[in-house]
């Protein structure tokens, strides 16, 4: 886990270049992301200049030649972040193939497996990645993110440069001032996620979408773009689509999974919330956990009593007989973090859970736990949040497998009532309603009133595995991703999340709505598969009051309003949006801080 740099100059030598000292300094404001290791190379070519930096934290093969900027073959130059988890297999591949190794490190097979497989080697990797490739000979560059883009790849363009990094501050120095783009305003103001598709909050900063390949003619200064995967929805036997066969299946892709996550050069921890994503992961990885220590799970407790899920962790713990630490993030503690983790995080986000997930981060660099397990994608992937109801009852229903006695009957759910879910489903069947609500209320200015960009989020969907993909790929997990990702990255923590191994996704996407929600239960199928393994207490593997890490984000708002309400009356891109601020609810109020905090912090302009 890495950051990564690059810069091109497009034209002759003579025009005015980048020093080394100056790339140097931009690259360092990366260097959370890589504390081990830090360089750089430039190339001054007669049609370009280019520089490509890398950030080091070390993880597997913490030799001195492991580190990059990679050559390969005097002719590629690679600078690469993430982890490619089934490398040794590659390797085995590729040694077969006459290729010859000199590190034990996955960027070396990495630049292999570009040599041999060219372009189409990302189809053969199982990991999470953004890199670069610098071709020499060719004159070219050659980029891609994995497949659900676990990790980042930001870059900005005009006529005269070309840049890309892990994170936005990277980019920021090459600004003559920051601007916000008026597109994002409404889905997130709709919706408080924004992170699918190319846009960023910043005019002109776009990110690399995932399963997405970038190629760049250095002499020709033309890029491309490509995806190289989408999810693949193989058709299941009719034994396969059985719970139990299902069932034995899906444990053994996790099993698979995590073992894949487990390899590492350094120590190994868990997130463990005590809900059923993590609490899996952290069963299953302490089984096959072979380090010689307990597997440590850290835990984020919540201040407030209706969010406080410690009990469950602390079952979870004893049972497994994991080192639990916990963090307990104070009132205070959320005031002094404040500016930290807007300039961490670098977009606005939608709530203070992200608070308890940076403290968990912190506490794992403490305990010297460099590589953290997560249960990230689970939800997305097995239908697991309440505000699916909906959706599945809608696939039910047009499959012509609704029964509503048989569905209804025995429904597991603590934050909606039965006469809920029909009223969204009836919402659902109703194409543009949102959008009329949003605009018949006449509150905001016309110039943040995009149809179009709201549409991809709210639009209709014509089967569950198309909502599914959407929010894998553009609605929801993507905001989820970026969170994490600065996080962890913020202290020099790799985070590896078993449930968004490609495999998984396809397996479980395939399967039909009916056995992934079973006898009032979401996230049937990996409930049936934790119950098979036996590693669990039955009382987690059923549990359904859903939380997550959450914060006692009531408590520190009502704390914190008036200092809130004072940065929200200051910005002037609110008073742009709002002919006037009508805050009714808390969420709400977090968000026009949020915006309002980010454009202070970075010095945004309309």
């Amino acid at each position: 886990m890495c950051g990564i740099l690059g810069y091109l100059r497009k034209g002759s030598a003579g025009q005015s270049q980048l020093s080394c000292e100056q790339f140097n300094q931009i690259l360092s404001k990366i260097a959370h992301r890589g504390p081990d290791h830090q360089d750089f190379v430039w190339f001054n070519e007669p049609e370009y200049q280019l520089y490509l930096g890398h950030v080091r934290l070390s993880i597997i093969d913490l030799d001195e030649r492991a580190s990059q900027p990679m050559l390969f073959k005097d002719r590629y130059l690679l600078v690469f972040n993430g982890e490619i988890y089934n490398y040794r297999e590659l390797k085995e591949k590729l040694l077969l193939q006459g290729y010859g190794f000199a590190t034990q490190s996955d960027s070396e097979v990495l630049l292999a497996a570009y040599d041999f497989w060219g372009e189409t080697c990302v189809e053969h990797f199982n990991g999470m990645w953004a890199f670069a490739i610098y071709d020499k000979k060719r004159h070219s560059l050659f980029c891609s993110r994995d497949r659900f883009g676990v990790k980042p790849f930001y870059f900005y363009e005009n006529e005269e440069i070309f840049v890309f990094a892990s994170e936005i501050k990277a980019l920021l120095p090459f600004f003559k001032e920051a601007k916000l783009n008026p597109k994002v305003i409404l889905p997130y103001l709709a919706r408080g996620f924004l992170d699918g598709g190319s846009e960023t909050f910043f005019d002109g900063v776009y990110r690399l979408e995932a399963s997405s390949n970038l190629f760049y003619d250095l002499r020709g200064k033309q890029k491309s773009f490509q995806t190289y995967y989408s999810i693949l929805l193989n058709p299941l036997s009719a034994k396969e689509r059985e719970i139990p066969s299902s069932a034995k299946e899906l444990l053994s892709l996790l099993r698979q999974s995590v073992s894949l996550r487990l390899r590492s050069d350094v120590r190994v921890g868990a997130c463990l919330s005590g809900g059923l994503d993590s609490s899996g992961v952290a069963a299953l990885a302490s089984q096959q956990y072979d380090f010689g220590e307990k597997l440590v799970a850290i835990h984020a407790k919540s201040s407030l009593k209706e969010s406080d899920e410690s009990s469950y962790a602390i079952e979870v713990a004893n049972h497994l007989g994991l080192d639990l630490h916990m963090v307990e993030p104070s009132f205070e503690d959320f005031c002094e973090s404040l500016d930290d983790l807007f300039y961490t995080q670098e977009e606005p986000f939608g709530s203070t859970s992200m608070f308890m997930q940076y403290f968990v981060m912190k506490k794992a660099k403490e305990l010297g736990c460099k590589v953290m397990l997560d249960g990230q994608g689970a939800d997305e992937v097995f239908l697991g949040y309440e505000h699916y109801f909906h959706n599945i009852f809608k696939d039910l229903r047009d499959r012509k497998f609704f029964l509503e006695n048989d569905f209804f009957k025995d429904l597991k759910t603590f934050r909606y009532t039965k006469e809920q879910i029909l009223e969204e489903l009836k919402k659902a069947d109703d194409a543009g309603v949102a959008w009329d609500v949003i605009k018949n209320r006449g509150n905001i200015c016309s110039r943040y009133l995009c149809r179009e960009w709201l549409d991809s989020y709210i639009a209709p969907v014509k089967t569950i595995q198309e909502f599914q993909k959407r929010e894998i790929f553009y609605n929801h997990l993507p905001s989820l991703l970026r969170y994490e990702d600065r996080d962890s990255m913020r202290f020099g923590i790799e985070t590896r999340l078993p449930y968004l191994d490609y495999r998984i996704v396809e397996w479980v996407l395939a399967l039909p709505t009916e056995v992934k929600f079973q006898q009032g239960y979401l996230k049937f199928a990996l409930r049936e598969a934790l119950e098979i393994s036996g590693l669990l207490p039955k009382s987690i593997v059923w549990r359904y009051n859903k939380m997550g890490f959450e914060s006692p984000q009531k408590l520190w708002i009502d704390r914190y309003r008036f200092e809130m309400m004072k940065v929200i009356e200051g910005s002037e891109i609110i008073r742009d949006i709002f002919f006037k601020v009508d805050i009714r609810r808390d969420d709400f109020l977090w968000k026009l801080f949020s915006i309002a905090k980010w454009e202070k912090m970075f010095n945004v302009k309309l």
